[in-house]
């Protein structure tokens, strides 16, 4: 369990993205108020289409990515064959920098098509921060829980229903640093009285009103109807709470999520052409399983409102992938691959490099020594035999070769 307080989230890392995430979502909150619209759920799933809208061009740079990697697979199978049975040291290296040398000629890396989704994760995580603390981070909502959070503050009673330990531990909240004393620590802080209201829904805020008078409780009453527009969705639920906690009708949240992560996950693995002998595309039809899967259990568990962000990602996604595949469907692909070697190739030049002609010739001379001390290990297993570079057979014009023929040139 994590630790949640009213406070925002000051990581050094999440907390600062937090941070970023609950001003923009507090922005949208503004402008959808002056509409009449206030709903921290409408304001998520807006926030969502803007945080994937400004990763276009990442997304758009990913699908080129899966595209080059079609043309390259042939090579990369070459290279995969060639090299298919040898677990030698020497083997190993030479197959290691052919591919690197691949990657290189077409301008590109095998982590090319990893930045977006490592970024979707980060905000996702992030944005469960701002989701379990939102008044924190989204002033007219807190404001709203402050006007009932004073009120109860000088009620015995309701602070003692607040502090109840079957209700805290039904709701989920986490009262590390607030003392053994909660009661006490609830009379003397609105925000930790806060941080049990988030995860209120209508039976607790009805069992909170009954320990008040008419007019404070008709004050509540109006104030707690106002808070459960703002955080509620469908079938009354709160974007605070969990799947878990209210199965029915929650779970809803988790099933679309898998179905819509799994279409999203199949329509990108189908532009994503693999040899089905690579070890990678096993590792790839495994993911593309797991993935839909994992989100399920992030909605279970996380606040509904880190569902909506999931659902409304992969639906942004789906309608994304459709319009990115019409985009490069009109462009050349070899004309592409031709313009990002111009580029790599200009890379190069510029850090002193050789050309992409010489630059297999440029990656064997660096490695030489590596791949001559494997060779050497490699041989000196067999005590009975003497270890010699001569006894290793390279396969013409591999990297391998290279550097075996400039180690023998340099000796002699």
């Amino acid at each position: 369990m994590f630790d949640i307080y009213l406070t925002q989230y000051g990581g050094s890392f999440l907390g600062p993205i937090a941070k970023v995430l609950g001003m923009i979502l507090s922005a949208i909150y503004n402008f959808l108020s002056n509409f009449g619209i206030e709903n921290a759920a409408v304001s998520i799933i807006l926030f969502t289409f803007l945080v994937n809208l400004l990763m276009l061009p990442l997304t758009i740079k990913q699908q080129k990515f899966s595209k080059m990697s079609s043309k390259m697979q042939p090579e990369l199978n070459k290279i995969t064959e060639k090299y298919k049975g040898k677990n030698d040291n020497a083997s190993i290296l030479a197959q290691q920098e052919e591919t690197k040398a691949l990657y290189e000629k077409y301008g590109t890396s095998p982590a090319g098509g990893c930045l977006p989704t490592i970024i979707t994760l980060f905000v996702f995580m992030a944005l469960y921060k701002v989701i379990y603390a939102i008044p924190a981070y989204v002033p007219q909502i807190k404001e709203l829980y402050m006007q009932v959070a004073q009120l109860t503050q000088g009620n015995k009673e309701a602070i003692a229903y607040l502090a109840d330990p079957d209700l805290v531990s039904k709701l989920g909240v986490v009262t590390s640093g607030w003392g053994d004393d909660i009661a006490s620590a609830l009379s003397g802080n609105t925000d930790y009285i806060i941080d049990v209201f988030t995860k209120f829904g209508r039976a607790e805020w009805e069992s909170l009103v009954a320990l008040f008078s008419n007019g404070q409780a008709s004050e509540i009453t109006s104030i707690s109807e106002r808070i459960m527009d703002v955080n509620g969705i469908f079938g009354g639920l709160n974007i605070a709470e969990t799947p878990k906690t209210k199965p029915f009708p929650g779970l809803i949240i988790p099933i679309v999520s898998v179905i819509l992560q799994y279409l999203q996950t199949h329509l990108m693995s189908k532009n994503t052409q693999m040899d089905p002998d690579n070890p990678a595309a096993a590792s790839m039809k495994t993911m593309n399983m797991i993935m839909p899967l994992m989100s399920g259990v992030f909605c279970f568990f996380f606040p509904i409102g880190a569902g909506i962000y999931l659902i409304a990602s992969s639906l942004f996604r789906i309608l994304q992938q459709f319009f990115v595949d019409r985009y490069l469907d009109h462009m050349d692909v070899d004309e592409m691959i031709e313009k990002n070697m111009a580029k790599a190739q200009a890379k190069r030049e510029k850090m002193h490099l050789e050309a992409s002609d010489g630059s297999i010739k440029n990656v064997a001379n660096l490695r030489t020594n590596s791949l001559n001390d494997a060779a050497k290990m490699n041989t000196s297993k067999n005590s009975n035999k003497k270890a010699d570079n001569n006894n290793i057979t390279y396969e013409k014009g591999s990297i391998a070769s290279i550097a075996h023929m400039m180690d023998k040139s340099n000796k002699s």
